[in-house]
């Protein structure tokens, strides 16, 4: 019967047989349908309508060849025809155009894309034309650039063509949009030409490109080139494309009165017009929403074609799954990680900082319960917590927010975090692991138990701090026994593995800690919301935990050591007047002047640098001098005590500790007067918590601090060890190695010196740039073009693919004169590329194509057969002969000429 020839889709379901019997385009559609998403009407020939053709023909070279010329033969039958005519009629043809379009069993799928490789035959308007249209484009799927893919990915050679045909929009602008761009994923790439959008994709021709912040919709970048010659697109001239031959060129045929004649289409000179944009914000706005809201519901990245007509309409002609891979997008950012570790940092501060973060989290993970295999698992995300950016250390957010995952609660946790990290922007590329009812169920005894763990882990905090703080100070202590200016080299690395199994390894009590104030705060956060603070919780916060001292007497650990100074203040201006001057302007000489003429006050600072001599800006960084390492800073510190222009009057008294947190206290007191007495009491409890919680930190920290400066006197020692023995030019040049590299440079080796000096000069350039931002994405577009011309032998362009190549170029002006055996190996240099040239790309080595989209069939062919390319660089096939060699980075778009 007719309907087993035609398919003509109602309603909005998907039918089970689409993928199957209609191809892979067509599935597409409907799926599109199905969303309400607008689109061209269209009829399916179903793949059974041409298996009566190919079932004696078998996947042999001879047998393929005779598919393809059955195919070429092929009339549509009466039946079909018939089922077909009153479609057509009802949407005007043959006065309104339709275009005929592949849709093999396997193409547009999940793996493989077939960009461009079948033929599309468009402004088709008598039935001749058509049955002529229906036959090539069935026969294109046996064309050699289509079998070369298939051998390529491994796909069956036997093919199953279905053909669309689908009403053509009058399109007065169309294009190609990526849901998420390859290049930066946070962005929604869009490029237009006028007219048809066949030239763009066939990469016939330059569009204006459009990119879109994903999240918002913000127009970030835009590239609208000068305009093409009249003439180079058959939508602007008197000619209308009808698809590509068998070798991949583009053709035309007239609008005329032979209608029939195909031609190859002759460009016109013309000077170029003033570009204006093609798309108004309104439509980059809609194509926006479109392509989220195609994205989401089809969960994975889209590559979609649409045509915009007179009216302004907007029509999604076809979509398909993404098949080149995104990179994920990695959010650095520094928050609060900066305090810890301001500017510049060296290789070993950062390995060390790395590990002691890994090795943390492991616990971390742990504690809380979770299986072996879990954190095993998860070694790529503990390993790469922090990660270091033009010389600065910053946080791996995405790794932050996955070890998040694992937690019960994952929004309030991030939040919670993001909090405490002082993360100002949120990041949404990491996001919760849906989970079905059944596995929420699952997980409710384990995550259970680790609540359970916690809160008892929580109630032992007051004991265990105080033996985790004893057991650091008899650690502290049997550190700096040892006298490590005399220890070899196997002896200060036996005192930093102890420093490991001792001390950095079992650090589970601050991270406990660190948990409840985390948690405690966001509580608290929550609470003062709830009781309706007209004030940011956060600021109040801040007011009130400025009394945090658990009593008077014991005030908080990061106020003791300037407390103590001020002793050493009260101490000159008693017992050493004479001294006063000397202290107010200290120099290289007074530590030794001190110990001369003031024993007693040298004696006092030695106490001091004993207990707070690691304690200092950049504390963390190995590379910071100290009290410790340089006794002068402790005077430097102190003439900020001694400033008084009067050496008899005392120092001025300090500050109420608690006058800040006292009026913060009455504020709260006030609002929570008219509450329920159950909703005050558990506030105030939710501070007390977070109190006692911010002063056991500031204890804990001054524990971490004591840890990096051991950490730090050992590494020094040994730094003066590889420069007794020759191997580093001087002792601070260990700080440009790292934790590995150290321990590796014992054996000696000449390498480590020029190591050094190149890891030097690259950290004074980053100290003398400016600042990076706070914020940083990778990949991430650069904040502008770069505008210079490139030096003689250089060529720019668009990288689309990366990858760094050095080879021989063969430069191709016409593919049809080239063959496989003159590309292997090289990497070929082409004004334009289209599909067709899909039989020479997987033999090269890298592309680079003088003129072209990043969106065009052939581009996303060669991202997904994996080849590194660069696109519109200006003069290529001018500047580059074919032997010479070249290196290029398909990144950055950098192209160098090396030989030749």
């Amino acid at each position: 019967m007719a309907t087993s020839y035609l398919f003509i889709p109602h309603g909005l379901a998907v039918p089970a047989a689409a993928a199957r019997h209609y191809g892979g385009k067509a599935a597409g559609l409907l799926r599109l349908r199905a969303l309400r998403l607008p689109v061209p009407e269209f009829v399916v020939l179903p793949t059974t309508l041409f298996e009566p053709v190919l079932a004696d023909c078998p996947a042999t070279p001879a047998g393929l060849a005779e598919r393809r010329a059955r195919l070429a033969a092929f009339e549509l039958p009466a039946d079909a025809l018939m089922a077909l005519r009153p479609v057509l009629a009802a949407w005007g043809f043959p006065g309104q155009l339709v275009a005929v379009r592949s849709s093999v069993a396997d193409e547009d799928g999940a793996a493989a894309a077939f960009p461009g490789l079948m033929d599309s035959v468009l402004s088709v308007s008598t039935w001749p034309e058509l049955q002529a249209a229906v036959a090539r484009v069935a026969a294109s799927a046996y064309s050699e650039r289509a079998l070369a893919y298939r051998r390529r990915l491994g796909l069956p050679l036997a093919a199953r063509p279905a053909v669309m045909v689908q009403r053509q929009v009058a399109a007065r602008a169309a294009g190609v949009l990526f849901s998420t761009f390859p290049e930066y994923p946070q962005e929604v790439a869009i490029h237009a030409v006028a007219g048809l959008g066949e030239g763009l994709v066939n990469g016939q021709r330059v569009p204006q490109e459009y990119y879109l912040d994903k999240a918002s919709g913000v127009l970030v970048h835009t590239v609208i080139p000068e305009e093409e010659p009249e003439g180079e697109d058959p939508a602007l001239t008197a000619t209308a494309l009808i698809g590509l031959n068998g070798e991949g060129s583009l053709l035309s045929r007239s609008l005329g009165a032979d209608a029939s004649t195909s031609v190859a289409y002759p460009p016109v000179a013309a000077a170029p017009t003033i570009p204006t944009p093609l798309l108004s914000p309104d439509a980059l706005a809609e194509l926006h929403r479109l392509s989220q809201q195609l994205e989401a519901a089809l969960g994975q990245p889209q590559d979609v074609e649409f045509a915009q007509d007179a009216a302004g309409r907007l029509w999604l002609v076809q979509a398909r799954p993404l098949t080149q891979a995104v990179p994920e997008v990695v959010v650095y950012d520094n928050a609060n990680i900066q305090e810890s570790y301001c500017g510049v940092t060296t290789p070993l501060t950062f390995s060390f900082a790395q590990r002691a973060y890994a090795t943390v989290y492991r616990q971390t993970m742990v504690a809380l319960g979770l299986p072996a295999a879990t954190i095993a698992a998860h070694e790529p995300v503990i390993t790469n917590l922090l990660a270091l950016q033009q010389g600065r250390i910053y946080y791996n957010l995405n790794n932050w927010y996955r070890g998040l995952q694992l937690l019960p609660n994952f929004s309030q946790s991030k939040a919670d975090m993001e909090r405490m990290m002082g993360v100002l922007e949120p990041v949404e590329f990491v996001r919760d692991q849906r989970k079905t009812p059944r596995q929420r169920l699952a997980l409710l005894p384990r995550l259970a138990a680790n609540l359970g763990r916690l809160l008892w882990a929580f109630g032992q905090l007051p004991r265990r701090a105080a033996a985790f703080g004893q057991h650091v100070e008899q650690e502290y202590r049997h550190f700096y026994q040892q006298p490590l200016a005399a220890l070899p080299p196997a002896a200060l690395l036996a005192a930093i593995d102890r420093l490991d199994n001792a001390l950095l390894n079992r650090w589970t009590t601050p991270i406990i800690n660190d948990f409840r104030v985390m948690m405690a705060n966001g509580a608290a956060v929550r609470r003062l919301r709830q009781a309706g603070l007209p004030t940011d919780p956060e600021e109040w916060l801040s007011r009130y935990l400025s009394g945090s001292a658990p009593t008077a007497e014991a005030p908080l650990a990061s106020l003791r050591p300037a407390l103590a100074l001020r002793e050493l203040a009260d101490l000159a201006r008693r017992d050493y007047p004479a001294l006063l001057p000397h202290l107010r302007a200290p120099t290289p000489r007074l530590p030794a002047h001190v110990a001369r003429l003031a024993p007693a006050l040298h004696q006092q600072v030695q106490h001091y640098i004993a207990q707070y001599g690691d304690r200092t800006i950049g504390e963390l960084k190995l590379e910071t001098e100290t009290m410790r390492t340089d006794e002068l800073l402790v005077y430097k510190y102190l003439q900020n005590y001694l400033a008084a222009p009067d050496e008899a009057a005392p120092a001025p008294p300090p500050a109420p500790a608690g006058a800040l947190a006292a009026a913060a206290a009455a504020e709260l007191t006030a609002l929570l007067a008219g509450r329920s007495h159950r909703a005050a009491r558990r506030t105030w409890a939710a501070l007390a918590t977070l109190r006692q919680a911010v002063a056991r930190r500031e204890e804990l920290r001054l524990a971490r601090t004591r840890l990096f400066g051991m950490y730090r006197a050992a590494y020094r020692a040994l730094g003066q060890r590889l420069a007794e023995a020759g191997t580093l030019a001087a002792p601070l040049d260990v700080f440009f190695l790292t934790e590995t590299e150290v321990r590796a440079a014992l054996a000696g080796g000449p390498e480590w010196p020029a190591l050094v000096a190149a890891r030097q000069a690259e950290f004074a350039a980053h100290r003398a740039a400016p600042a990076p931002p706070g914020r940083l994405l990778h990949p991430a577009r650069p904040a502008a073009p770069e505008t210079a011309p490139p030096a003689e032998g250089h060529l720019r362009g668009t990288g689309c693919y990366p990858g760094e190549v050095r080879g021989e170029v063969v430069v191709i002006t016409d593919p049809a004169l080239a063959d496989v055996g003159a590309v292997r190996g090289r990497i070929v240099a082409a004004l334009r590329t289209d599909p067709g040239w899909a039989a020479l790309f997987p033999g090269c080595r890298a592309v680079l194509i003088e003129r072209g989209s990043a969106l065009s069939h052939s581009v996303i062919l060669l991202r997904e057969l994996g080849i590194p390319t660069i696109i519109n660089i200006p003069g290529l096939t001018q500047r580059l002969q074919t032997g010479q060699v070249v290196a290029l980075d398909g990144r950055t778009g950098e192209v160098a000429v090396v030989e030749g």
